[in-house]
């Protein structure tokens, strides 16, 4: 995007709401490149557990195409989470999900590492969870929803209201490009998908680093300096040697 984000803003907008939508966060053409290098991994890696449930996740992308690594280091988003959790902000897990068609809305639910916690959660800022929008997300197809001030709660959402859909909700909808980013603790779902289409974002926890990510950063890490530093580079051998 050309102007720089409104960090204050967004930033009041986490504390006191608990989410803020950014548009236009990078053009839709790269959305598009992104979605087209996702699709290629739904359909390579996916299962008939993923089918049934209508629902995929697609993880350690940063290390399956270099545009997810592009935009899990996005200079602006960084910048924003580096300056809400503090410069010394990891982040725990970075992966696409596509909901498809017919699949019905999820459990109200706070992220990890909230879920992870015994309530009541800590005060402050702990985490934050970053949702590129590669679709268009319209009120039928899936999109986010957010509970606004759930995150002041410290507490998940009871059992009783889990499975319901709560009047105060606000749905996200967006245009692809455009990114949510919401504080960790906020109690969100996804819509049911009623179109003909599936519809795809990319989820990156970025969080304070004492907690245990979720995912095994490091070791994607390691994979790419590996290669990066020759560990797959062909080694000569001499004619005739075993």
């Amino acid at each position: 995007m050309s102007a720089e984000l409104d960090y204050g803003t967004i930033i009041t907008d986490l504390d006191e709401v608990g989410f803020h939508i950014i548009p236009s966060v990078i053009p839709v053409e790269k959305a598009d490149e992104a979605r087209a290098a996702l699709e290629q991994l739904l359909e390579k890696e996916t299962t008939a557990h993923a089918l049934a449930e209508k629902t995929q996740r697609v993880g350690r992308i940063a290390v399956k195409h270099p545009i997810f690594l592009e935009l899990m280091t996005h200079a602006a988003i960084v910048t924003l989470w580096r300056r809400y959790l503090g410069d010394d902000v990891i982040c725990s897990t970075w992966s696409g999900n596509t909901v498809y068609p017919g699949a019905a809305a999820i459990n109200w639910h706070a992220d990890y590492p909230y879920f992870s916690i015994v309530p009541p959660y800590p005060p402050g800022r702990l985490a934050g969870q970053t949702i590129w929008l590669l679709n268009d997300l319209t009120e039928e197809n899936g999109a986010t929803a957010m509970l606004p001030g759930s995150h002041l709660k410290g507490e998940p959402p009871p059992p009783e209201l889990k499975h319901k859909w709560m009047d105060e909700g606000r749905i996200l909808t967006g245009t692809r490009g455009s990114v949510i980013v919401m504080n960790g603790a906020s109690w969100h779902t996804a819509r049911p998908n009623r179109t003909g289409a599936s519809r795809s974002v990319l989820l990156g926890m970025y969080m304070r680093p004492w907690f245990i990510p979720l995912e095994d950063m490091r070791g994607q890490l390691a994979e790419l300096v590996r290669h990066l530093m020759c560990a797959n580079q062909r080694v000569p051998k001499n004619v005739g040697a075993a």
